[in-house]
Parts: C-alpha cells; sequence; structure tokens
C-alpha cells in the first residue's frame, strides 16, 4: 500500500516543484480518499467490508509493483525499488485471492501483514530498526494476548479492526499530503536564472546544448 509520495521517494524523484504537485496532487487525494473509505467500510460493514479492504489493497498493490517493475527495466528506478515493485505484486495477487475465499482467511491475511509489516520496514531501513524491531515486539504481544485470552475469532477481528483504522488513517494522511501539494502546485514556476532565455531546459538544461 504505497502512496504517490512513497512511489517518488523510491524513484529518486519526490514532487517538489509546482509542476510534479500539479501531476501529483490529484492521483494522491484519489487515493486518500479510497483508503478512507475503504478503512470505513471495513469497520461497518461486517464480514464483506474487509474482504473488500483486502482485495482493492491487493489490486493496487499488484499495480504499483507492475510499474515499477516496469521502470525498473528502463532503468528509472534503483533496483532495490525494483525488488519491492516484485514483492507488492507478489502480494496484490495473493491478498485478492484471499480476499475471494472468505471471511476467516481474509483475517488470517490481515494478521500475517500486521505481524510482518513492522519487521520488513526494519530491514528496509537499517538505520531505523531501534525503533521498528521493538514495536514489532509489542505487536507480536498482543496478538499472543488476543489468541489466548479471547481465541481465534477475537485474534482475527482484532485484525481486520485494526487493519480497518490504519488504512483509514493512511487515507486521511493521504489526503492532508494532497492538500499541501495543491498547495504547491498553485504556485508559480520559478523564474529563469539570470542570463537563461529558458530555451534549452527542455533538452536537459543549459548542458544540454553542449
Amino acid at each position: 500500500m504505497t502512496n504517490a509520495v512513497t512511489a517518488g521517494r523510491l524513484a529518486g524523484n519526490p514532487p517538489s516543484t509546482p509542476e510534479q504537485a500539479r501531476a501529483t496532487w490529484p492521483r494522491m487525494a484519489g487515493l486518500g480518499v479510497l483508503l478512507t473509505a475503504l478503512g470505513v467500510l471495513a469497520l461497518t460493514w461486517s464480514g464483506t467490508g474487509p474482504r473488500l479492504l483486502l482485495g482493492v489493497l491487493g489490486v493496487l498493490a499488484a499495480v504499483w509493483g507492475a510499474t515499477m517493475l516496469r521502470r525498473g527495466r528502463t532503468g528509472s528506478v534503483e533496483r532495490a525499488a525494483a525488488v519491492v515493485g516484485a514483492s507488492a505484486v507478489w502480494f496484490g495477487v495473493v491478498a485478492f485471492a484471499l480476499a475471494l475465499l472468505s471471511a476467516t482467511a481474509t483475517g488470517w491475511a490481515l494478521a500475517a501483514v500486521l505481524l510482518l509489516a513492522l519487521p520488513c520496514l526494519a530491514v528496509a531501513a537499517p538505520g531505523r530498526r531501534g525503533l521498528f524491531l521493538p514495536a514489532a515486539g509489542v505487536v507480536l504481544l498482543a496478538a499472543l494476548g488476543l489468541l489466548v485470552l479471547g481465541g481465534v475469532d477475537v485474534l482475527l477481528a482484532g485484525a481486520r479492526g485494526t487493519a480497518a483504522v490504519l488504512v483509514a488513517l493512511l487515507g486521511l494522511v493521504n489526503v492532508a499530503g494532497a492538500i499541501g501539494m495543491a498547495r504547491l502546485a498553485r504556485q508559480p514556476a520559478p523564474a529563469p536564472a539570470a542570463g537563461c532565455g529558458g530555451c534549452a531546459c527542455g533538452a536537459g538544461g543549459c548542458g544540454g546544448l553542449r
């Protein structure tokens, strides 16, 4: 589940100019609204809501992963980003298939995602392992506590509810980020540097004429 900003960072070019923001903020806003709606539906529509949440997340992950793989083949992103894209495609296909099976399979899938997300982040961001690994331990202990005290049904219900809340919050974060990008998009383009007529910008800058 990576938003437009995350995709930009993996590609090495996060939106930082009005032109980039104009192209990015509508997609980011749409994704935010979609994620928020999915989270709310998963919380209020028992049984079907979580399955819909998992299925749509699987489709989004597969589409994003396929995009990163295509960009990796052209060399526009780093190899690590392409590997992440391949993992996203695999996760998306599996998630969509589990969502079609049953609410129980969906609950187990969401529980697995919640348990594995922080360890995966710790591997992907070694500099923050001191934050992610303790948090992963807390999540694991909470899951074991639910399983021992309430049983499997309580564990799966907790996983579905927690995933729904997190997805809704992620959607709100995307909407807030889109608002910030929309403000950036309304800013005028910077004036050309002194002595530059702007004629070579489309050819890669003044260096492109040499």
